[in-house]
């Protein structure tokens, strides 16, 4: 005979989850699935490689740059980065149950899945420098379009999203920070003999604006090549969700994990490029 099989709903499943075994071993694992991050920080591990060996290996050559380049292949361990980031997340989360409850349940919606699976689609279609243009130029399009265009809306709910999480603030400290430590690296390394804790200081601030017209550039650019499945009504129950104080506790949360680990990860880029240009070896 057919058997009926009845189901605690999700959000009392997690609280019984998390009531029966720690907020870290239980919390950390289901965290990782159902935001994506071994795939995110697959993805973030190649973003890092190709912007340091475009970016810092200019004044390297022959066996120097072979080396620096394996020295940031293993700084850029997806996996370390992705355990790293996750001990950082639950130390921001600890005794904040009914925050990873809320984002769990979200997570777990199909709203929820679809727009996780499409900014982890989206993100890693534009390691490719092709697709990467193709996406800005679709912004360039949106920006100049009238304001009754839908491409024009479409950048408005784009940007309604950004707005709630602070996402073009968040991403600007982070990036700043991850120039600071970067400069301090190289510093400690004595390539930048010549400079001060204060010089550095000024170095970072100076590049803030460029940093911020890059963030926006990317971010607005990245959404909208995300999203662009999603209905407009979609867009917005997300964005009515990412404005609750519970997702916004999380996103808070995740940016300071992050701001830990990539802190840390240009530190060590600034130091193993600093010990080649001062002529020593690892």
């Amino acid at each position: 005979m057919p058997i009926r099989v009845f189901r605690l709903p999700a959000s009392l499943l997690v609280l019984l989850l998390l009531v029966l075994f720690p907020l870290r071993a239980v919390a950390s694992d289901a965290l990782s699935r159902a935001y994506l991050l071994p795939e995110l920080f697959e993805i973030m591990a190649e973003e890092g490689r190709q912007s340091v060996l475009a970016d810092g290996a200019d004044a390297l050559q022959g066996r120097t740059l072979t080396d620096f380049t394996r020295a940031v292949g293993q700084i850029y361990d997806a996996e370390r980065m992705h355990a790293d980031f996750l001990a950082a997340l639950m130390a921001e989360l600890e005794g904040a149950g009914d925050v990873v409850e809320d984002a769990l349940e979200f997570a777990g919606t199909e709203l929820g899945r679809e727009v996780l699976q499409l900014e982890i689609s989206a993100r890693r279609a534009l390691l490719e420098e092709e697709v990467d243009e193709v996406a800005r130029m679709a912004l360039d399009d949106a920006r100049r379009s009238d304001a009754t265009d839908a491409r024009a809306a479409r950048l408005d709910l784009v940007r309604a999203r950004v707005a709630a999480n602070d996402l073009i603030e968040l991403n600007v400290s982070l990036g700043m920070n991850t120039s600071l430590a970067y400069y301090q690296g190289l510093f400690a390394e004595n390539a930048l003999m010549e400079l001060v804790a204060e010089d550095m200081l000024q170095m970072v601030w100076m590049q803030e604006p460029a940093i911020r017209v890059e963030i926006e550039d990317w971010i607005e650019s990245y959404f909208l090549m995300s999203y662009q499945p999603l209905s407009d009504a979609d867009l917005e129950a997300y964005i009515a969700y990412v404005s609750t104080p519970l997702a916004k506790a999380f996103n808070r949360a995740m940016f300071r994990a992050f701001d830990a680990v990539f802190s840390e990860i240009s530190l060590a880029v600034g130091r193993v490029l600093g010990r080649r240009l001062s002529g020593e070896e690892l």
